[in-house]
């Protein structure tokens, strides 16, 4: 089993592990990390299951391991349920035993301030050097309902009966996904998988959903949000889930119209103008639904109507791609706002775009406004201009400049549309 032609892809460990070790499993069936396995066996999982608990030999009348050491056989998932302090020690052993991806389901990371931020920082630091990918921490599991995969604790998993079907469900909030998934079976609505991405140190949303869309069993994807991070990954996969006709329904959190358009932070999210957000699902073809109710109740319908896009003159046109490179991030986010509003999409310059713009001494990041305040010379500016001009990745360019540039130079705007 160790030789790399029979490893899982990211997204079969990720979404349909075919071996599971879980790590601080209990024998009380009164506590949460007792679910998982009772869950599985309940619901039909042929794959292996390797509980893991130093302090028992035997776990829900199954055998049950001392360490990770010395399985059976490799495992794809390691589900982690031990205190939040033990996990980094974890790590080195989940890879030695085989593991693609590791779910945290222990707390105290970024959700707990500057000291748990930094901890976090350096578990997924580590996990990248040891080839593992994290989904969490905090994350209260995911679940394949076809197989009866469920590394989860979530309380809606202790129905008698679950019923498949094809929709899946990526939320940032655990407790939401459960009650969204019991109103859910209670019309009789069946789903494929379920994944609560928890503090999205690692895994994203847009990774999630781009495993979904080629996920045989899932033809229409719910996202719950509380905000968009990553935005980059999200719309490259967002992309690719309308190139293949399945439809991508959003509830979102915090519709204030309070805060920028976009928020150029560290970790890459989208935070704040409604406006905004609204521009982006809607470019991205997302349905964005206002109720709880409506974000499945709807997914039937939109996976009956669901349609590969033709390239016709009766179709219309995708939303306008417009480059936005600026001098005054204040003021391009207005901007990008009122793009929004008029059916145009500001886009991110792609990986391959990025190195190329560096090679050439200037660094630029992949967020929908590139922003060169106090970073570039005129001369740079100029030259990222002529690059954007030329590209392909955009439908045209717009220059929003301020007079915050490198050198306090005046730099000339340019827009240039494509027919």
């Amino acid at each position: 089993m160790s030789s790399s032609s029979l490893s899982p892809s990211f997204a079969d460990a990720l979404l349909s592990p075919r071996a599971i070790a879980l790590v601080g499993a209990s024998g009380d069936v009164r506590k949460n990390t007792a679910r998982p396995l009772r869950f599985m066996r309940k619901h039909g999982y042929t794959g292996a299951v390797y509980p893991i608990n130093a302090a028992r030999a035997e776990i829900l009348g199954e055998r049950a391991y001392p360490s990770l050491a010395g399985l059976p056989g490799p495992v794809d998932h390691v589900f982690v349920m031990i205190p939040g302090s033990e996990v980094a020690a974890l790590l080195p052993a989940c890879a030695q035993a085989g593991a693609r991806v590791v779910t945290v389901y222990s707390d105290g990371f970024g959700e707990t301030g500057p000291d748990g931020q930094a901890r976090q920082a350096a578990l997924v630091a580590q996990a990248r050097a040891l080839g593992l990918r994290l989904l969490g921490p905090n994350s209260i599991g995911l679940a394949d309902l076809h197989t009866g995969g469920i590394l989860s604790v979530n309380a809606a998993f202790e129905a008698d009966t679950l019923l498949p079907g094809d929709i899946s469900m990526v939320s940032q909030s655990g407790s939401m996904m459960g009650s969204l998934l019991s109103r859910a079976a209670a019309r009789g609505f069946g789903f494929a998988k379920s994944v609560s991405v928890g503090n999205e140190s690692d895994i994203s949303v847009g990774e999630v959903v781009d495993a979904l869309v080629d996920d045989p069993r899932s033809k229409v994807i719910l996202l719950f949000l509380e905000t968009l991070r990553d935005a980059p990954a999200l719309s490259r996969a967002l992309t690719r889930a309308r190139s293949q006709g399945k439809p991508v329904i959003a509830y979102k959190l915090g519709r204030s119209q309070q805060g920028d358009a976009l928020a150029q932070s560290h970790t890459g999210a989208m935070a704040g103008n409604d406006a905004a957000v609204d521009a982006f699902l809607t470019a991205h073809g997302v349905m964005r639904v206002q109720h709880l109710e409506t974000l499945f109740e709807i997914a039937p319908l939109a996976s009956r109507h669901a349609r590969l896009p033709r390239a016709s003159a009766g179709v219309a046109a995708a939303a306008t791609r417009v480059a936005v490179i600026t001098t005054t991030g204040g003021g391009a986010a207005t901007v990008v706002d009122n793009l929004g509003l008029h059916g145009l999409a500001a886009v991110p310059p792609p990986p391959d775009f990025v190195r190329m713009v560096a090679q050439a001494g200037l660094n630029i990041r992949e967020t929908p406004v590139i922003d060169l305040t106090l970073a570039a010379s005129s001369a740079q500016y100029k030259m990222l201009l002529e690059h954007l001009l030329r590209a392909d990745w955009c439908d045209a360019v717009l220059s929003v400049v301020g007079s915050s540039g490198a050198g306090g130079q005046a730099v000339a705007g340019s827009r240039q549309a494509r027919g």
